[in-house]
């Protein structure tokens, strides 16, 4: 299980970087080269992010999410927000995918995907954060601090 959720936040962070790629290559032209790479797997990493959503959110259920923010906030935090970024994000990456499987649906989804849009950006980097948080906090980097006595 913790193979698979590190796969899911590192998931997270290539689905993030993608969904920012205005931001990134506004700052550092250099990388457009190698995001251009990532684009053709858009869909991919799309219907990846909402299955991987869906299952984590199913296993790891909305009750006892909010329990574990009472244990250790931040990364309960990142694991319930990745999660829900991933549904969302990973139905604009597969917006084309989506549309071939349900031509009846395609103005609504063209309409919803409108209204999303603008929050790419923001998205991307919340997914990003949300999986690097909870890559460290797998890693035991993040929990590093309680254990040696640096944190209350």
């Amino acid at each position: 299980m913790r193979i698979i959720s590190i796969l899911f936040e590192l998931l997270l962070i290539v689905g993030g970087i993608v969904a920012a790629s205005s931001l990134i290559v506004a700052k550092k032209p250099d990388a457009k080269a190698i995001l251009d790479k990532l684009v053709p797997f858009q869909a991919l990493i799309g219907l990846v992010l909402i299955a991987f959503g869906i299952i984590f959110f199913v296993m790891l259920g909305p009750v006892t999410a909010f329990k574990a923010i009472k244990e250790d906030a931040l990364p309960a935090m990142a694991n319930l927000g990745g999660v829900l970024i991933a549904i969302v994000l990973g139905f604009v990456f597969a917006l084309p995918q989506i549309i071939r499987a349900a031509p009846g649906a395609e103005q609504r989804a063209n309409d919803m995907a409108q209204r999303i849009a603008p929050f790419q950006l923001l998205l991307g980097l919340l997914a990003a954060a949300c999986g690097a948080i909870g890559l460290l906090h797998n890693l035991g980097i993040l929990g590093a601090a309680k254990n040696i006595g640096l944190a209350p």
